[in-house]
């Protein structure tokens, strides 16, 4: 369309957008954050919001976009949550929501009703959490602004749900409520008044459960079994690939049974934690991996959990309970492969050496019981010779080592949330995929699972954790150091073995 057709209808202080407003206007919009140029292009019904043009012309018409009195300052409108207009800092607000909250608390026509939340808001008093404001709409669900009246946030999550049990309406059943830190944008002046992230009630839906086609989990999970079984053959393979059936059965039996059982004991550990602390954790889903056979597993949570000591222990349960059985497993592998005549040893699965050398703990372990240089070699392709045991060691201590970084869902990821909070967990995300982007292409990583994790994670990884009841209590000083402990290892585990 022509610049020229693109002016408001004139009422009581309209006026027409000149040539240069509308440059200006196109500039604005697309200098805009994606999710927020996504939002305003929705709210005109434009599915492509990267057309500028088109997006600019229909705000004007709609008078979403107005110029201001010196041409300059522009005073955008998009669409709220209820329908009604919203300013452009609650356009800025709700998109900082929905970065930080995962998209679960959102889903259409889950949010809980006006009069529930009312219900609910006249729960709150004195005694409990005292309102400073009624509920505000954000995506998904409601805020409720106040000061928390009791000893700290576990007591009033208790009082809170023994208010709603006691109601005849079912109150309970009908919505859920997070005690967390305020999740919308800190102004200048909250900072300079630390009067930023302060406790607030949030109110979203009870159906926290992912949006997954039910075909999807298992089609996925039997391609992960697939490629379990298929590495198991290919290391064996890769030794002799005339190998005779009985031997084959030696060595994939014990390496199958390995790597299988020591995923189960992870699992396992998950659900032992979400069973003791009363909260719901969903079957796992087999992820396939081209290098290693097993990614691991994609486990979610399907209801909040209690605290952020929950949380973490939830989180770091299952990958610390992998590496422990790992090791166990590598060092027993290479022990009895030490004891091993040379016939025993020659008919050995084997796996690159480049691969094994993706891990500086794994690999120690091979060159100090194998014995120092047995990991060195120019060849790119050159092949070392190692117990199943020992393979489905070094599997483990990946797995559950790239588990653990601080990445999206990963456990890493929900562990980093409960340590450090939703904000500063997603500034570690963003360095953490730099650094596993740089190592990929500028590091040591010659296999280069680093990167390929980092892929995986942004994939399929990138949501953030559903909130807890309770997520303005810190975990303890205990699971503090338990975690820096375990950063030093993770360390350990995916830092390539020097040369």
């Amino acid at each position: 369309p022509d610049k020229e057709d693109l002016v408001l209808t004139k009422e009581k202080g309209d006026r027409d957008f000149t040539a240069a407003e509308i440059d200006s206007a196109t500039t604005l919009y697309e200098n805009l954050p994606a999710p927020m140029k996504a939002m305003l292009a929705q709210s005109v019904g434009e599915k492509d919001e990267s057309d500028s043009t088109s997006v600019v012309t229909k705000m004007i018409r709609e008078k979403k976009l107005l110029p201001s009195d010196d041409g300059v300052e522009f005073v955008i409108f998009g669409n709220s949550e209820d329908g009604s207009s919203a300013t452009m800092e609650e356009i800025q607000n709700a998109g900082h929501i929905k970065s930080l909250l995962p998209e679960v608390t959102r889903k259409e026509g889950q949010a809980p009703l006006e009069e529930d939340v009312d219900e609910f808001f006249k729960t709150l008093g004195k005694k409990t959490f005292n309102p400073t404001n009624k509920p505000e709409r954000i995506p998904g669900g409601y805020i409720i602004r106040g000061d928390n009246r009791l000893k700290n946030g576990n007591e009033l999550v208790k009082a809170i749900r023994k208010r709603l049990q006691e109601k005849e309406s079912g109150l309970g059943e009908k919505l859920n409520f997070y005690f967390v830190r305020d999740p919308t944008i800190a102004t200048e002046e909250d900072y300079q008044t630390d009067n930023f992230e302060t406790p607030v009630l949030i109110l979203t839906g009870t159906d926290l459960t992912p949006d997954t086609n039910r075909f999807v989990k298992p089609a996925v999970t039997s391609l992960g079994a697939l490629s379990v079984v298929s590495f198991s053959v290919a290391v064996c393979l890769s030794t002799d690939l005339n190998m005779d059936a009985a031997t084959m059965e030696s060595m994939t039996g014990p390496l199958l049974f390995s790597i299988v059982g020591t995923q189960i004991a992870h699992e396992a550990a998950h659900q032992i934690v979400a069973l003791k602390d009363k909260f719901k954790a969903g079957p796992p889903t087999i992820v396939p991996s081209l290098q290693l056979g097993l990614q691991g597993c994609i486990t979610p949570i399907k209801s909040p959990p209690p605290s952020l000591n929950s949380l973490f222990d939830f989180a770091i349960s299952g990958p610390l309970t992998g590496i422990v059985i790992s090791l166990f497993l590598m060092y027993s592998g290479l022990e009895k492969q030490v004891f091993m005549d040379a016939a025993a040893q020659a008919t050995l699965p084997s796996l690159p050496v480049d691969l094994v050398r993706s891990s500086g703990l794994a690999g120690g372990m091979v060159e100090w019981l194998l014995g120092d240089g047995t990991l060195v070699s120019t060849d790119p392709a050159a092949l070392i010779k190692l117990h199943p045991y020992a393979i489905a060691g070094f599997i483990g201590i990946i797995t559950n080592a790239l588990n653990l970084l601080p990445l999206g869902n990963t456990d890493g990821g929900r562990a980093a949330t409960a340590l450090f909070g939703r904000s500063f967990a997603k500034f570690i995300r963003g360095v953490t995929l730099v650094a596993l982007v740089g190592a990929g292409f500028f590091g040591g990583d010659e296999a280069n699972l680093l990167l390929f994790f980092a892929i995986f994670a942004q994939l399929w990884q990138k949501e953030p954790v559903i909130p807890c009841q309770n997520e303005v209590d810190g975990v303890s000083d205990s699971r503090a150091v338990l975690a820096f402990m375990t950063a030093f290892l993770v360390g350990l585990a995916v830092v390539p073995l020097s040369t």
